[in-house]
């Protein structure tokens, strides 16, 4: 059984992607890949030595007039040549499309192969992405409950948080410090904005707290020493363990980063990126933390000193809310979910696909079969009556 997937542009699209495919190929499953070919998804990919991956064009989707929008037009139609090749190729029984807009050539290339197709849904609205994709897919996944009220053309499931299971590992319960440590990330670029308010007041605040600073490629400031009080890093990979130390986390606003705070019951001054850079989802996915876990939101207009401070302390006397913490039983709870559906469109299809090779009489190589495949086909041979 082969199962194919996608998702990228963003480190996030790609993140429940990663958790999963170790569980399939537990289950003996061969996992395939397409995805950008140089995007966060590919080392994320390529680094678990799992799935087989494959770049493609892939061009990005704006919800605004730009002459780019016709130029990505084209690499996208590009994009979905090359996927319709690698999918006919490998022909997987069922396609997961954790979103984005690497995802879309893609699932258009399925749906002409009459591949099944399941897509996620990581932030609180729905992407550009997805809302062009839904349409052509057999079920959709959301991460917030709300979300299932805006999907009404195809069948919607609720299925939870999912965040990576070595952030739940024990083994990093940190020794806390006798001030607040304070863990600041800016999203996978790093934020020159939320950096800059830490750089120009680092004097003051490093005199009320520890800091744990993930600045973004390329973005350390070479001015600053790190010290015992001050961390910086461009970037971190097994954040594990810089979540257990910290006590409050300023963060940008992806559906990532939410969903790791809300799932590891962290108190978070979210900041999200303003209308002018997003469409808006940043601020809902702020939004459902503060209703459902320990946060409050600094707009980045008001960002400095004083909101900063203001906002920390704000959160720190905040109790947890336990609704959304997530411990490893859940987690996997969770996942499950949308294992089992990907699971059965796998079957069902590669059912289909038996089926119409024993109506049409046609040879099949036995050697490509695993044995319960093998024994799937003669059971599907013994119910049609025909046999070679």
């Amino acid at each position: 059984m082969k199962v194919a997937f996608t998702g990228g542009g963003t480190a996030g699209h790609a993140m429940v992607n990663k958790v999963l495919i170790p569980l399939l190929h537990e289950d003996e499953y061969k996992i395939i890949y397409i995805g950008s070919y140089n995007g966060a998804e590919k080392a994320m990919i390529e680094n678990q030595g799992i799935a087989d991956y494959y770049g493609i064009s892939t061009g990005k989707l704006r919800r605004y007039f730009s002459w780019d929008n016709v130029k990505d037009l084209f690499k996208v139609l590009k994009g979905v040549f090359q996927a319709y090749r690698i999918l006919r190729k490998e022909m997987p029984n069922v396609l997961f499309s954790g979103g984005g807009f690497v995802s879309v050539p893609v699932i258009i290339a399925a749906h002409f192969l009459k591949i099944p197709i399941l897509i996620r849904e990581t932030d609180f609205s729905i992407g550009l992405a997805n809302r062009i994709c839904i349409p052509f897919a057999q079920k959709v996944f959301v991460t917030f409950p709300d979300t299932k009220l805006k999907v009404n053309t195809v069948p919607c499931d609720y299925c939870g948080l999912i965040i990576r299971p070595e952030l739940l590992d024990t083994k990093h319960s940190a020794t806390k410090s006798e001030r607040p440590t304070v863990l600041v990330m800016g999203g996978s670029l790093g934020s020159q904005s939320i950096n800059q308010v830490i750089w120009n007041n680092a004097d003051n605040l490093l005199c009320r707290y520890n800091i744990l600073h993930i600045c973004g490629k390329g973005k350390i400031n070479r001015q600053l020493q790190s010290n015992e009080k001050y961390r910086q890093y461009e970037y971190v990979e097994d954040m594990a363990d810089l979540y257990s130390r910290a006590d409050v986390i300023i963060t940008r606003c992806g559906s990532n980063a939410i969903s790791e705070g809300l799932a590891l019951g962290k108190p978070m001054v979210c900041i999200p990126l303003p209308s002018r850079s997003s469409r808006g989802e940043q601020k809902q996915n702020a939004l459902y933390a503060v209703q459902n876990g320990c946060a409050t939101i600094i707009e980045e207009n008001e960002l400095c000193y004083e909101t900063l401070v203001t906002a920390i302390e704000e959160v720190l006397k905040k109790p947890i809310n336990p609704k959304l913490v997530l411990n490893k039983e859940r987690l996997m709870c969770n996942c499950r979910k949308l294992i089992t559906e990907i699971k059965s469109q796998a079957m069902k299809n590669l059912e289909e696909r038996f089926i119409k090779l024993i109506e049409k009489g046609r040879s099949i190589d036995y050697n490509s079969l695993s044995e319960w495949e093998f024994k799937v086909f003669l059971e599907l041979d013994d119910q049609h009556g025909k046999s070679f």
